[in-house]
């Protein structure tokens, strides 16, 4: 038996006789402070219950690996063969066989086999030192990614980081970029601008929700719903706006096919607003809400 596992053998035997006596406290910590710990442990454990035991136990071991800058931070192998390639994996691969293999029971296989699942589920993201748990607790990267879901499809130099956020672009770009390499929000380029999104949200609808990023957007859309008969110019004075920067937008529009020209009866030429795919973008984002306009049609 190994000297590591004598000492933890002793420990725990140390610990059970301290704990079969009602008289002795084994654990001192202020009252207040354990229940801080103790939430926070099972906050933890609440992120991690969809992982399987071994992956738990091997991304505790990864939480300590992760930090030895020593070791150059790549990752990218297929099989057991290739771990030599990559020492901070290989000392990950040799810490978790000594601490699991024995009292766990766990194969190589199995142990190697978590590490690359944790990998490719982002967990583990050798390049920036920490694990996602760690991300998911951090409470500056929290707030971030919690404002970027408040707020999808905003960019960096959105006025709102900095007067929501307190933080400004360069910052704002760091903490997002690790946030993406967690795979926890997704960037989209969009003309010459980057913007971010949750990543669970459907890419399908990110061109709209940029679009109405301008408040000038809904409210000619707005416009033709209340009057599809409204020309350029008409909408242009209701909205006190030159009508060549309406038609630019109403341009725009009919490119992403939420709006249409056509002749009515008459053969007046009338616009009609593309309901179906308001009903459907309201789905995914809760702003702008069209569904109090479009149930009073």
């Amino acid at each position: 038996m190994s000297l590591e596992r004598r000492r933890e053998l002793k420990k725990l035997k140390e610990k059970d006789n301290l704990e079969d006596s009602s008289f002795r406290r084994v654990d001192f910590t202020p009252l207040e402070i354990a229940r801080n710990i103790e939430e926070e442990k099972l906050q933890k454990e609440r992120m991690v219950e969809d992982l399987a035991e071994i992956e738990r136990d091997v991304l505790e071991i990864a939480t300590d690996i992760l930090k030895l800058k020593r070791y150059d931070a790549d990752f990218d192998i297929e099989s057991e063969m290739e771990i030599q390639k990559y020492p901070i994996i290989e000392k990950l691969y040799a810490k978790c066989i000594a601490k699991l293999s024995y009292r766990k029971g766990y194969s190589k296989e199995e142990i190697f086999l978590a590490i690359r699942t944790l990998e490719e589920k982002t967990w583990i993201v050798t390049n920036e030192r920490r694990t996602k748990l760690e991300i998911l607790t951090n409470e500056k990267l929290v707030r971030i990614l919690n404002f970027i879901q408040e707020n999808p499809g905003i960019h960096a130099r959105d006025e709102k980081i900095e007067k929501d956020l307190n933080i400004t672009r360069t910052p704002f770009l760091k903490h997002v970029m690790t946030l993406e390499r967690f795979n926890l929000i997704r960037s989209k380029k969009i003309g010459k601008t980057l913007h971010y999104f949750q990543v669970d949200l459907p890419q399908d609808y990110d061109k709209f929700k940029i679009i109405f990023l301008n408040p000038l957007i809904p409210k000619i859309l707005e416009e033709f719903l209340r009057d599809e008969t409204l020309n350029v110019s008409k909408v242009g004075e209701s909205l006190d706006m030159y009508p060549g920067t309406i038609l630019y937008h109403v341009n725009k529009l009919k490119e992403l096919n939420l709006v249409r020209s056509t002749k009515n009866k008459n053969g007046k030429k009338v616009f009609l607003v593309n309901f179906e795919l308001l009903k459907k973008y309201n789905q995914f984002f809760k702003e702008p809400d069209f569904s109090k306009l479009l149930n009073g049609l």
